[in-house]
């Protein structure tokens, strides 16, 4: 029993994008069983934001993607403080990077998505 809970992950993914899907084939061809949760239709805590981040060893600032076209255009104080990161992530979800991948208290981001095929190896 033990054994199967170790094969089972959780993938957090920003919406129906390419490298999201990918990231998901490839875990389920590495014999994960997937749970998938889309960051932009889950309705996070501040609580869950916080523990999600900690379990990184990440600031909530870190679980923004800087590049994407929405963040660029949002008026905002670049001091902001942990409260306001985390404001910003409850408010638009579309900022958070993606796809992150949760293996029992690890979490990773995936940079490409054959990084999920690593994730035996390395843990």
């Amino acid at each position: 029993m033990l054994q199967n809970e170790e094969r089972q992950i959780t993938v957090y993914l920003g919406g129906n994008n390419y490298k999201d899907n990918q990231t998901i084939a490839y875990a389920k061809s590495a014999g994960y069983k997937v749970n998938s949760v889309d960051v932009t239709k889950k309705n996070f805590t501040g609580t869950q934001l916080l523990q999600l981040a900690d379990k990184m060893n990440i600031s909530l600032s870190e679980l923004i993607d800087h590049q994407k076209e929405e963040f660029k255009s949002i008026n905002m104080d670049s001091t902001y403080n942990q409260e306001g990161w985390m404001e910003l992530i409850l408010n638009h979800p579309r900022l958070m990077k993606t796809p992150i991948i949760q293996l029992g208290n690890n979490v990773y981001f995936i940079d490409t998505p054959t990084d999920a095929l690593k994730i035996n190896k390395s843990h």
